[in-house]
């Protein structure tokens, strides 16, 4: 009866957690601060304005910078991918954790800032099923990535420099949603899966938008 007690006191309290973790909300604000510790090429690439992520608490979850604008290649990273306008590899931001977090596979990511590289995550044995949107942010130490920011890369070699986020062998990420149709201004959403999704806009080069859907909080529940 004791045992049983326990077992059931153990349920209420990770219900309850859960609940909380789902109540929760966020906040987006601007920020006139520039993103540090980036690379020369990486930091001239990004606008001058960022945006701040908050919690109900007024404790800062990120601060985000996202490109002046990114090249369209004309060249899809990979079949299924929602994304057209990006290729694999495409710098697409710069994101800076005041404190560790977990990616949306739940691996903790250290505090310190990360730039974010567009990648496919391909459907073979190892990712099947992973989420039904296949296009990921992932995250490479600021220190490590001195790329071109348009540069294209091998998933690989994407995931290489990722997995020096996580010390492990898979990569730290970000899902993306899917695409907006249409944006005026930054916004920050809860979706259907409890997830809050920041969405905005890029420019383009040579012309054009791009529709961006960034999941900044939740994981992968499979």
């Amino acid at each position: 009866m004791r045992r049983l007690l326990v077992v059931i006191c153990f349920v209420l309290v990770w219900f309850l957690q859960g609940n909380a973790s789902r109540a929760a909300t966020y906040k987006l604000e601007k920020t006139t601060s520039a993103a540090e510790g980036v690379s020369s090429a990486v930091g001239s690439s990004l606008q001058s304005e960022g945006y701040r992520i908050l919690d109900d608490t007024g404790k800062v979850l990120c601060e985000i910078w996202t490109r002046k604008e990114i090249a369209n290649l004309n060249k899809p990273a990979a079949a299924g991918a929602k994304y057209q306008g990006l290729h694999m590899g495409a710098l697409v931001g710069v994101i800076k954790y005041p404190a560790e977090i977990t990616d949306y596979r739940g691996q903790p990511i250290k505090a310190g800032t990360y730039t974010l590289r567009y990648a496919v995550i391909p459907q073979d044995g190892n990712h099947m099923g992973v989420s039904p949107i296949l296009d990921f942010l992932l995250l490479i130490p600021a220190g490590e990535d001195n790329k071109d920011p348009d540069a294209e890369m091998a998933f690989n070699d994407v995931v290489a420099l990722s997995r020096k986020a996580t010390g492990t062998n898979h990569p730290a990420n970000l899902l993306m949603s899917l695409p907006p149709d249409s944006l005026k201004e930054p916004t920050l959403e809860k979706d259907d899966m409890n997830h809050w999704v920041l969405k905005l806009k890029v420019p383009q080069k040579p012309s054009g938008e791009l529709f961006l859907g960034i999941v900044v909080v939740g994981q992968y529940e499979g």
